[in-house]
């Protein structure tokens, strides 16, 4: 089951300890529901195998999350971890000999970001970490004969942004990085291809507290 990762046993430890730590001290907890869009963007360097050109396409594509967040705020700081189910897709190519064919990734993730912001009024900036993890990948590309897309299981990231919370709604606009690879690279026959192909994502959410 995906709830027995070791990486997100270790997040909701730390959520228990953060909650544990901060909590004599909170002002207010407020949580809710979260839902929205990405932009996403997936590159890595180009590569050969057996006379043809793989490469992902390196333009943006549309996705979408929702999820729940919650909220912990005392003062004008507040902790926000928020527990999302992700979709992101993106495009690679296969070249060779002036044909050019195309195969869709799409990747089913979920998304454990905890932001630290601070508050002035409805206007916030916030920062944090972001663990991935990947539920299922939809790849045309392991459909061809003899290629196999090598993809990490987790991975690690960083959110960086500024958004606004006007009573029971919450707005947030997000650039996201990527501190480590998708994957380790495409395995051709019995030959690894090596590739740093790293995501990065401009995200839009709506969110609303109870």
């Amino acid at each position: 089951m995906l709830i027995m990762n070791p990486i997100i046993k270790r997040f909701f430890i730390v959520y228990i300890l953060l909650f544990m730590g901060v909590s004599p001290v909170i002002s207010q907890i407020r949580i809710g529901i979260r839902a929205g869009v990405y932009s996403t963007r997936i590159k890595a360097d180009d590569f050969r195998s057996g006379g043809k050109l793989i490469r992902f396409d390196g333009e943006s594509k549309m996705g979408y999350h929702l999820g729940v967040v919650t909220q912990w705020e005392y003062h004008h700081v507040f902790l926000q971890p928020e527990l999302l189910f992700c979709s992101i897709r993106n495009d690679i190519y296969i070249d060779g000999s002036g044909d050019e064919e195309l195969t869709e990734l799409e990747l089913n993730k979920i998304d454990l970001p905890v932001m630290l912001g601070y508050k002035w009024g409805t206007f916030k900036i916030e920062a944090g970490p972001v663990a991935s993890i990947l539920i299922n990948d939809k790849s045309e590309l392991n459909d061809l004969t003899g290629y196999d897309l090598l993809l990490k299981r987790a991975t690690i990231g960083y959110q960086a942004g500024f958004g606004f919370d006007v009573s029971q709604l919450s707005l947030d606009f997000k650039y996201e990085g990527s501190l480590s690879g998708l994957g380790d690279g495409i395995e051709v026959g019995n030959e690894v291809y090596e590739f740093d192909a790293r995501a990065s994502q401009l995200i839009f959410s709506i969110g609303l507290f109870f």
